[in-house]
């Protein structure tokens, strides 16, 4: 009888995870035509083919499933990127390459970031891989001493600020070399010396490689196929 009910129990989570993602693949394809001001419940729940009532179940508004698209979105990159990132023994050097090919690739797929900035991301909470990520190469920084001594939190909003400030810029349009120069104010910010932080922010940058079939993937697809303005 145990086994049946354990059998039952992950049947039903699973059918609750396909259908939250089949609400988020219907209020992705819907945002990033529309916007997320320009994108009715009714829309989404029209593309995923469901009722009302099925998406109060897991969402509570078109902000809401907004900003749970932000936090995939987000995890994802971050699962593409922190491997790389965490290949440099330099605390700051993780934190220059971090933040750089996090604004490179908003600048080469700015659909992504119009959609983590207009969502509201980073307000979540601290679990989220980005803080773990990013807490744990600040609080190596300071240890070693290449940054100087602060509360973690204070640090880790420096990024979170620079980053989704980044974001922003880019996607309205900010200058070629905006990575760079956020990342060098960044790394002094942190108590990186001048000289240090102009060298750590022109190093050649790894290539991410994104998965095929992830929430990212079909985000760029989806602008890409909508009809030029």
């Amino acid at each position: 009888m145990a086994a049946s009910s354990d059998h039952r129990t992950r049947v039903a989570a699973q059918r609750r995870e396909l259908m939250r993602a089949r609400l988020l693949d219907a209020g992705l394809a819907t945002i990033v035509a529309r916007g997320v001001a320009g994108t009715s419940i009714d829309e989404i729940i029209s593309a995923a083919q469901v009722s009302r009532g099925t998406f109060y179940k897991y969402f509570d508004s078109v902000t809401g499933l907004a900003a749970h698209l932000a936090q995939e979105l987000a995890h994802e990159i971050g699962l593409v990127l922190d491997p790389l990132v965490a290949e440099q023994s330099d605390p700051a050097l993780r934190v220059a390459v971090g933040s750089r090919m996090t604004l490179h690739f908003v600048r080469k797929h700015p659909v992504i970031g119009g959609l983590i900035v207009k969502s509201g991301w980073p307000d979540v909470d601290e679990s989220h891989l980005f803080f773990e990520v990013v807490q744990r190469d600040i609080a190596l920084g300071i240890r070693l001493k290449r940054f100087e001594p602060m509360p973690l939190d204070v640090a880790v909003n420096m990024v979170a600020g620079v980053l989704l400030g980044g974001m922003q810029s880019i996607v309205v349009g900010a200058a070629r070399n905006y990575p760079e120069q956020a990342t060098l104010r960044l790394l002094r910010g942190l108590g990186v010396s001048a000289a240090e932080a102009a060298r750590l922010s022109a190093t050649r940058l790894p290539r991410p490689v994104l998965p095929h079939d992830g929430i990212v993937a079909r985000a760029i697809a989806r602008a890409a196929a909508l009809p030029d303005p």
